[in-house]
């Protein structure tokens, strides 16, 4: 869950696109290129890339063990959509 592919054109573990996927069908988040900087990614990357790459940040911040189950993932949507909407509040 915690290993490193390719999703939307960068690389992520496949939490953080779970994680990205989520808060963009949450919020309706168009592919636009408006929040690489206030998520302080690189301003190349559209909106969706973008979010992939904070959530993965979040992913390598997260106390993790091999025994990564779906609390754990849902513990994650949970604090990035948290820590997403402090972003912009």
């Amino acid at each position: 869950m915690l290993d490193k592919s390719v999703f939307d054109g960068v690389v992520v573990c496949e939490a953080a696109d779970v994680m990205a996927t989520h808060i963009i069908h949450e919020f309706e988040i168009p592919r636009l290129d408006r929040l690489a900087t206030k998520l302080k990614v690189n301003s190349c990357f559209n909106d969706h890339q973008a979010l992939r790459l904070w959530a993965d940040r979040l992913c390598e911040n997260y106390p993790t063990t091999n025994d990564f189950t779906v609390y754990d993932l849902e513990d994650l949507i949970q604090t990035a959509r948290t820590l997403f909407l402090k972003i912009f509040s």
